[in-house]
Order: structure tokens, then sequence, then C-alpha cells
């Protein structure tokens, strides 16, 4: 039909248009914090900014280190809308799994919450520790690249490696956007919900073949 613009599928329009139409509203509840859904917008942006400015290019792998804190909440938007892919890791995982983990995914930068910093180590990539994350992103410019291919690779999550060494999943932008499309009907929500969110960020659940090292989309 003419008139109607075709847009990639991505999750990272549910946050824009939140922001949109409940500007207002509350999206982010972390101890004292309090974070509106136009705040959570500004502060994805100006973290893509920040990855942007430390060299991050699409298509590179941010990791992240942190409890579910509004850190790795932004970290899942801010990071795609710098055109990288996320990789959260597990916070449970010991020092020597973090390290292959960062190896295996190419990672080029952390961002790490204070709690996490020694089973982080000396990782030979920059690392933004949260010490310093809210200011550093408080004089970020907003910055945003436009998802071109919606199966392209958003993040790469990491199972326990129980019997192994840890192995990937792969989410591609649309996979994530119809999964997201799905549980929101499945739990029934609507505008007038408030969702109190238990499990950790960075879980996954999905069995999956090892990936090559580094992982490429």
């Amino acid at each position: 039909m003419s008139g109607i613009a075709f847009r990639e599928l991505s999750p990272v329009s549910f946050l824009e248009r939140a922001a949109a139409v409940f500007a207002d509203r509350p999206a982010v509840v972390d101890g004292t914090r309090r974070d509106t859904y136009a705040q959570l917008w500004d502060r994805a942006q100006r973290l893509a900014g920040l990855l942007a400015a430390r060299g991050i290019r699409p298509g590179d792998r941010v990791a992240v280190l942190s409890p579910n804190t509004h850190l790795l909440l932004e970290a899942h938007y801010g990071v795609p809308l710098a055109g990288a892919v996320l990789v959260a890791l597990n916070t449970r995982l010991a020092p020597s799994e973090i390290a292959y983990i960062l190896d295996h995914s190419g990672a080029s930068l952390v961002l790490v919450d204070a709690e996490h910093r020694d089973a982080l180590g000396e990782p030979p990539i920059p690392v933004i520790d949260s010490g310093d994350y809210d200011a550093l992103v408080d004089a970020a410019e907003p910055h945003r690249v436009e998802v071109t291919d919606e199966r392209s690779l958003l993040s790469i999550n990491y199972t326990s490696g129980t019997t192994g060494r840890p192995k990937g999943v792969m989410y591609h932008h649309r996979g994530a956007y119809l999964q997201a499309l799905a549980m929101a009907y499945h739990a029934k929500l609507d505008t007038s919900s408030h969702y109190l969110w238990t499990l950790p960020m960075f879980h996954t659940k999905q069995y999956c073949r090892e990936l090559p090292s580094p992982v490429t989309a």
C-alpha cells in the first residue's frame, strides 16, 4: 500500500513508542532510582553515544556484567542503538568462564557493576565501571544507528557451561521483537499492567551447538 513505510522489526522500537505514548509513566524502579519511559529512552540513546565515542562500531560486541540494575536494563537498548551486539554475562560464573566468554564472543568493551568488578579480572579490553557509568552517560550525546536488517545479530546469550564450556545462543532483532509480543500476549499485559521482573536479565535457557570463535553474525 502506498504511503505506508516498511520498518525493520527490533525490540528497541517498543521503548521508543513507550517514550512517545507513555513518556511520564514510571519505567524503572532500581532501589531509590525512579526513571520514566522518556528518561529511559534518553539514557539509552546517550549510552549509545558513549559507546560510539569509545570506538564501538556496528557489529562490535559489548559485554555487560551486572545484576538487575538500571545499567543492565539500559544496555539492552543502548547497545543495539549503537548498532552493537549485547553479551550479557552471568554473574554466577567463575572468573575463568567470564574470561572465556569475553574472548569467545570477541567483546570490544565491558560494562561492569562495581559489585562484580573482581570477577571480571583485568580483561585486555576497555572497562566502564558502574561508579563512572551514570556521569559518563549523562555527559554523552544521544546517538542512534538504524536497524537496516531485522535478521542482523542483536545479542549473544551464553549458557552456564555446566556440561562444558559456555555456549552462545544468537538472537536477531526480529526474533526478539516477536518473542516480546508473544510474552506480552501470554502474560495478558495491557496499558494498566505493572510488571515486576525477577529473573536475571542475563538468563537464557536455550540449548545450542557450540559456536566457532569468535562468534560471527
